[in-house]
């Protein structure tokens, strides 16, 4: 750079000197091979893609340097010849560029994107053509016809070059880095720079020492740091994806723009041959139909575009649909009714007003299913769900919690009292009977309220005193119902007796783990075992997992749990596998908590590092909730786990939110379908469409299904027609302790499966895989 700067000061301080045009040189000359150095290093330093994508640069750089080079050797000698072998070499640049941004390219791109992508270049080269010999040829009277291609190609494949660059960029999605920005800068500003350069030439105008000589140089040091640096970064922001797809439909409009300056440079300009302007209309005709071409490719690309987001949205609409409603009654489902509750309640906070949520239960609804049938039971929660819809305004929402409970939204009341005449608007037709399939049925429930904001200020919250309050009612002789009292509460000293004997019960070695195989669904070989955890307290005994999670979670214990439950499991199938007990694949279950807080990326490479379980062994199952809460942190500790080569599967799909953007960007291996679709899949028509959509939606996005629950020959074989790959439930096998779990293991590794009754009588509770 000082080499170059000094040299050009002398040939500016002395432009008339003799020695001006050798000063210049020898700043060329040096910023050439010191670029050309530079490029070369690079290249060879890298490997792969990279090293070919720069050693095609690199060689174009070298062309330059060896041009400057001749050139100042046939000076020398007093014989250089314009055009001659230094012309042809600085010519060589652009097509070494565009190789190389072919090379980078590679096969990421399709057929039909390469055809767009080559018509975007030749259109521009075109209309960069026509607009270039529009300045041209008004200067060109007294030059030869192969001076004036030589000149004319300078600017024209520079400015190519550049566009081929800016359009691989595009359409591969690479985000751009400073070195990008100096390789197309240097490329469209060496363009530009040849331009000036020759329309000098051309009237002979030319002058050393300028700053248009000494940018020469700096461009040449530009392009060879653009070169070294250069690395293709492909950007994954949906943002930048909808950028560069706006930043390609102006292309076209670009070639116009180009063209017809040029149009207008020949209509406006009086010393233009006549016998130029035929050729000149059929390249502008040229350019412009590229331009058309290309403005209706994109237009039908964006028509097929516009049909698959609808085709998508209307299948989203379906799913959402079937997800948030229950498929018997139509009412909205738990899921709706945590979105409509929240609604109302943040309305009610801002306008000061008060929301009731009832919980209702059917009484002795079990015992019409035992004695009439589960059809009958079905018709009746069809009666009542009607019954309850009409009763009520429009603007309240009735709700199928599942099995025989309901639950209500009152909206917009101002007092206890209006509250109890809905509910008793609500037991009126416990003094009515129900005629069902020629039976006369009582309707008997009992219900609980609660109020917002005394009793709760979320959906939670409410829910949990509703229920309280409903199970009071029963307890009261049923057919009742209760407003919460914080006195029926008692269960919250349990809660607390509980979180307390949960923090020690690791130190302890209270907690230990079972595990509960799946297996594919039509060779019957074993897939691999979920990890359930369990908790038997030395003061309590066992403790359900629905008992002690929710409180782990509460009291935040469930990062340490789950750290040592990624350990154990991790140790203990590696141990197995030592032991030549072979498990596929373990399955451990992860909560938002854990993604929230902790380091759980860590926690996972720790736990693999130290048992030597391979990373493709472990899948982490997340639910649908995980991806509503902090989706930036999510997604970025999701990529930071698929980085070290475990699996994701998303678990209990169909209960919470399912987004396919989320499923896509989230990069999951696995649905598991949950166990209430499974159990209600043969019983109703719009359960078995539930499923049958999210197995077809699975298959199309190319993730492996799991059915959870299973408990039933025909649910196995109705899961296996519609394509489900694996299957897991107590027609199979039940949760088991390690040691039960190894001789499952030992028994599989040792020879065929269990017989039938060999299977059903082991207590393990290992079934058999045929019917």
């Amino acid at each position: 750079m000082l080499l170059v700067l000094a040299a050009w000061t002398m040939a500016a301080s002395r432009p008339t000197s003799d020695s001006a045009w050798i000063l210049d040189s020898l700043h060329w000359t040096g910023a050439f091979v010191a670029a050309a150095w530079v490029a070369w290093r690079a290249a060879r330093a890298a490997d792969g893609q990279l090293r070919r994508v720069r050693s095609r640069f690199a060689l174009g750089m070298a062309c330059l340097a060896a041009g400057q080079l001749s050139w100042d050797l046939l000076s020398w000698a007093g014989w250089n010849p314009f055009p001659g072998i230094p012309n042809l070499l600085y010519l060589l640049l652009s097509p070494c560029f565009a190789l190389g941004f072919a090379a980078t390219v590679g096969d990421r791109m399709p057929g039909s994107q390469w055809k767009s992508a080559a018509l975007d270049i030749a259109g521009f080269g075109l209309a960069v053509l026509a607009f270039t010999l529009a300045l041209f040829l008004p200067h060109a009277v007294r030059r030869s016809a192969l001076e004036f291609v030589v000149l004319t190609a300078y600017p024209v494949l520079l400015l190519s070059a550049a566009a081929a660059g800016i359009v691989v960029q595009l359409h591969l999605r690479l985000r751009p880095t400073a070195a990008t920005f100096a390789v197309l800068a240097g490329l469209a500003g060496y363009g530009a720079l040849w331009t000036a350069w020759s329309l000098a030439f051309l009237d002979a105008t030319l002058r050393p020492g300028t700053g248009m000589t000494l940018m020469f140089s700096l461009l040449a040091l530009l392009l060879g740091w653009g070169v070294a640096n250069w690395r293709p970064v492909p950007s994954l922001s949906p943002r930048y994806d909808r950028l560069c797809e706006a930043l390609l439909r102006q292309i076209p409009l670009a070639m116009v723009a180009v063209t017809s300056a040029a149009a207008g440079f020949i209509a406006l300009g009086d010393r233009l041959p006549m016998q130029a302007r035929p050729p000149l209309r059929v390249l502008f005709v040229l350019a412009l139909l590229c331009a058309v071409v290309r403005q209706t490719q994109q237009l039908r690309d964006r028509d097929r575009l516009l049909a698959a987001e609808r085709a998508v949205a209307e299948g989203r609409a379906q799913l959402h649909h079937l997800a948030h409603h229950d498929p018997l009654t139509g009412l909205p489902n738990r899921t709706l009714l945590r979105d409509r509750v929240t609604q109302a309640l943040a309305t009610a906070a801002r306008r000061g007003e008060k929301v009731a949520l009832m919980f209702i239960d059917l009484d002795r609804f079990k015992e019409v299913n035992d004695t009439l049938g589960h059809a009958t039971g079905d018709a009746l929660l069809c009666h009542v769900a009607a019954q309850f819809t009409l009763m009520l305004r429009e603007e309240d929402t009735v709700c199928r919690q599942g099995g025989d409970e309901f639950a209500i939204v009152l909206t917009d009341v101002d007092s206890a009292a209006a509250v109890a005449r809905a509910v008793e608007r609500v037991m009126a037709l416990s003094n009515r009977r129900a005629t069902i399939a020629g039976h006369e049925l009582p309707l008997s429930m009992s219900v609980g309220i609660a109020m917002f904001p005394k009793d709760g200020e979320d959906f939670d919250g409410l829910m949990q005193c509703a229920d309280t309050a409903m199970y009071r009612a029963k307890a009261a002789g049923r057919n009742a119902f209760r407003f919460y009292d914080p006195q029926m509460n008692v269960e919250a000293s349990e809660r607390s007796r509980l979180r307390w004997l949960l923090a020690h019960a690791i130190e302890r070695g209270e907690l230990h783990l079972h595990f509960q195989p799946y297996f594919h669904l039509r060779s019957g070989e074993l897939a691999g075992a979920e990890v359930l955890l369990r908790w038997t307290s030395a003061e309590l005994g066992p403790v359900g997992p629905n008992q002690f999670i929710p409180v782990a979670e509460d009291g935040g214990q469930i990062v340490e749990i789950g750290a040592w439950v990624l350990r154990e499991a991790c140790a203990q199938v590696a141990t197995w596998q030592r032991q030549g007990l072979a498990l596929p694949a373990v399955a451990v279950n992860l909560s938002i908590l854990q993604f929230r807080h902790g380091d759980l990326v860590q926690q996972v490479a720790d736990a693999l590092r130290d048992s030597g379980l391979p990373a493709r062994q472990l899948e982490l199952e997340i639910t649908e909730s995980v991806l509503m809460h902090e989706t930036d942190k999510v997604f970025a500790t999701a990529d930071n786990l698929k980085a070290l080569g475990v699996r994701l599967a998303i678990d209990d799909f169909g209960t919470g939110y399912s987004s396919l953007a989320y499923l896509k960007r989230l990069n999951v291996d696995k649905l598991k379908i949950d166990q209430s679709f499974v159990r209600d899949a043969l019983a109703s028509p719009s359960t078995t469409a539930i499923v049958r959509a999210i197995v077809d939606m699975a298959r199309a996005m190319e993730l492996e299904v799991v059915a959870e629950g299973i408990e039933t020959a025909a649910e196995r074989d109705f899961l296996a027609a519609t394509h489900c790959a694996m299957g897991q439930g107590y027609l199979f096998a039940r949760p088991m302790p390690a040691d039960q779990f190894e001789a499952f293991l030992a028994v599989r590794a040792a020879g065929p499966a269990l017989a039938p009754e060999q299977a059903a009588a082991d207590r393990s509770g290992v079934f058999p895989l045929a019917s």
